[in-house]
C-alpha cells in the first residue's frame, strides 16, 4: 500500500531560511550584515525531501502551507498578534519560491486555514483523495501531538514513527487549552503551566484510558472547565481557548463551503 508523507512545510520554510543565513556585526557598526545562501537552501530543500522519502520508505508527499487569512483571529483577535510587523527571514521568500518551483503540485492551501489544520484534516480523514493510503505526518512542532496520527519528528529520529492515539491526542489538546501558547499568543488558563496541567489531567486520562473515547474527552473537559472557573474565568473562556488550541480534524471543516465547524463539548 502507498505511503504519503504529510510534511509541515510552514516550519520547513523557516528552518531552511534561518539555517542558510549568517549574521555578522562589526565592532564599529551597530547594524548587522546578513549573508544568505539561496543555492544551498534549494539544495538543502531537495535533500531534505529525498532523505525523508528514503528514510520512511514513502512513495509520495504533500506540502500543506498556511494562507494569510486565519479563522482563529475571528475567535480571538490577538491570536498571533505578537508576530505582526516582524519581518520574515530574508531567505523565506526564496525558499517559498523554491517550494512552488520544485513541487507546486504537492502544495495544498485552504482559505482561512493554517498549514497545521490541513495536516490535521489529511491525517485524520478516512480516505483523502490526495493521500488515500497510509500516511505519516512529518513535523518538529509539538502541536502535532494534538492530532491522532502517525507522527515522525525529523529532529528526533531515535523516536521513530510514533502512533498518537485519540486518547493521547485529546489529552495533549486539553493540556494546551490549559497552558496556552506564547508562540501563538493565546493565554490558556493564566497561572497554569505544564506541571499543574499534568497534575489536573493525567489522573483522569489514566482512569478513562481504556474506556469510551467520548467519555474520556468529556471527563478531561469537565476538569478543564473546573480549572478555568477556579481562576475566575467562565466555561465560555475555556471553550474559546480549546477552539484555539484544537488543530482541525476530519469533520471540522466543510470543503465545499470553506467553513470551519467549531468544536462543541
Amino acid at each position: 500500500m502507498s505511503l504519503t508523507l504529510l510534511i509541515d512545510a510552514d516550519v520547513l520554510r523557516y528552518q531552511l531560511a534561518f539555517s542558510n543565513t549568517k549574521s555578522f556585526q562589526f565592532d564599529d557598526d551597530d547594524s548587522a550584515t546578513e549573508i544568505t545562501n539561496p543555492e544551498k537552501a534549494k539544495a538543502d530543500l531537495e535533500g531534505y525531501i529525498e532523505d525523508l522519502l528514503d528514510t520512511l520508505g514513502a512513495t509520495d508527499f504533500l506540502l500543506p502551507l498556511s494562507v494569510s487569512t486565519n479563522f482563529r483571529k475571528g475567535l480571538f483577535p490577538t491570536y498571533k498578534e505578537n508576530r505582526a510587523g516582524k519581518p520574515k527571514p530574508s531567505l523565506w521568500y526564496a525558499v517559498d519560491g523554491f517550494l512552488k518551483e520544485l513541487w507546486g503540485d504537492k502544495i495544498i492551501t485552504r482559505e482561512y486555514l493554517e498549514g497545521d489544520d490541513i495536516l490535521g484534516l489529511l491525517a485524520t480523514h478516512p480516505k483523502p483523495k490526495r493521500a488515500p493510503g497510509r500516511r505519516i505526518l512529518v513535523s518538529i512542532d509539538k502541536d502535532m501531538q494534538t492530532i491522532p496520527c502517525r507522527l515522525y519528528n525529523p529532529q528526533k529520529p531515535d523516536l521513530g514513527t510514533r502512533t498518537i492515539s485519540q486518547y493521547d491526542a485529546d489529552l495533549f489538546w486539553m493540556k494546551q487549552t490549559l497552558m496556552g501558547d506564547t508562540t501563538d499568543n493565546y493565554p490558556g488558563c493564566r497561572g497554569i503551566g505544564p506541571k499543574r496541567s499534568d497534575e489536573i489531567l493525567n489522573p483522569i486520562h489514566e482512569v478513562y484510558l481504556d474506556g469510551d473515547k467520548d467519555e474520556h474527552l468529556g471527563a478531561l473537559w469537565i476538569a478543564v472547565v473546573s480549572a478555568f472557573e477556579s481562576k475566575g474565568f467562565s466555561e465560555e473562556d475555556a471553550l474559546t481557548q480549546a477552539r484555539l488550541a484544537r488543530i482541525l480534524r476530519h469533520g471540522d471543516y466543510d470543503f465545499k463551503t470553506n467553513e470551519v465547524k467549531l468544536w462543541k463539548p
